[in-house]
């Protein structure tokens, strides 16, 4: 049987191959897909009522993350021209995501598999957390057996009740980045510190939508 021997210069290319080049497949852009799926069940029923038909799936790794949107996001005051994240009060409610498996929320904390709901809240501008995230705006998880109504709660009930996620002192915060993004709705977004995301548009009870890219994959240190 004839031999084949490689030269060292092609055996450190094949090395490089197989170990370099082939895991970086696996880090493959968010796909985001519209879906017909009905809301979990794991909602409570008045919470419920607030979400429009279908939802949107999005492929990170082998984990899944299903969200829905309410049918319209609250604001707490009229806009002055397009709505914006300052419109909307803290606490108010957003949408619902399920996760398939455990998977890591912005502050890398693990986030189990189940149902969960989002709520707004802007980061205080008070100095305790400057360098977590770009920027102030989040959407706080908090798991759907505890969060039973579909009012606004406040700052401090949305974090209340997101810190039963991780049971740790903070919440468990999705980061808005960009809070408005000009992208079309679905598309990936990725940011300078390579947290990547997808560009979602919810309407607001004024009418015309928030589109803004909502981080999936990535860690800010705290």
């Amino acid at each position: 049987m004839m031999q084949v021997r490689l030269a060292p210069l092609a055996l450190a290319v094949l090395v490089y191959v197989l170990v370099v080049a082939l895991p970086a497949a696996d880090a493959q852009t968010l796909a985001a897909a519209k879906t017909s799926d009905a809301l979990p069940p794991e909602l409570n029923a008045a919470i419920a009522t607030n979400f429009g038909l279908g939802g949107i799936t999005v492929k990170s790794g082998d984990v899944q993350l299903d969200l829905w949107w309410v049918k319209a996001i609250a604001l707490a005051k009229p806009p002055e021209a397009a709505p914006a994240w300052g419109d909307v009060g803290d606490g108010t409610l957003v949408g619902a995501i399920r996760v398939s498996a455990p998977w890591s929320d912005i502050r890398g904390y693990v986030v189990r598999p189940g149902v969960y709901t989002l709520r707004y809240a802007r980061q205080p501008a008070n100095g305790d957390h400057l360098g977590v995230s770009p920027n102030r705006e989040f959407l706080l998880m908090s798991p759907a057996a505890v969060d039973t109504t579909p009012d606004p709660v406040g700052y401090k009930g949305a974090v209340d009740l997101s810190k039963q996620t991780v049971r740790r002192a903070h919440p468990s915060a999705l980061s808005l980045d960009p809070p408005a993004a000009t992208a079309a709705p679905l598309s990936p977004v990725k940011t300078d510190l390579d947290l990547e995301g997808v560009v979602f548009s919810v309407p607001t009870s004024a009418g015309p939508s928030l589109t803004f890219g909502l981080i999936l994959r990535g860690v800010i240190q705290n």
